[in-house]
């Protein structure tokens, strides 16, 4: 995997988007939504701890299981920072 973390106490909603292979709004959408929670910067960044990102891809609502459940496994302990 080419795509690394410069701030691993902090992720920002781009760098979640990135790694995952997602798109940008997804992921704000999550934040918006309650889903993931997330500190706001700034009117337009979101910054999530590694802690709740880490219960958010664990537990993912409902509705979202099965889009969780498809992500790279990969891609997920990269953010985790988990070696495999």
């Amino acid at each position: 995997m080419t795509k690394t973390l410069t701030s691993p106490e902090n992720y920002t909603c781009h760098q979640i988007a990135s790694i995952l292979s997602l798109n940008l709004l997804t992921v704000r959408h999550w934040i918006q939504r309650g889903w993931l929670k997330a500190n706001q910067s700034c009117p337009k960044y979101y910054q999530v701890k590694p802690g709740n990102l880490k219960q958010f891809l664990e537990n993912p609502p409902h509705q979202i299981r099965k889009r969780i459940a498809a992500i790279d496994t990969q891609a997920i302990n990269c953010l985790l920072g988990k070696n495999v």
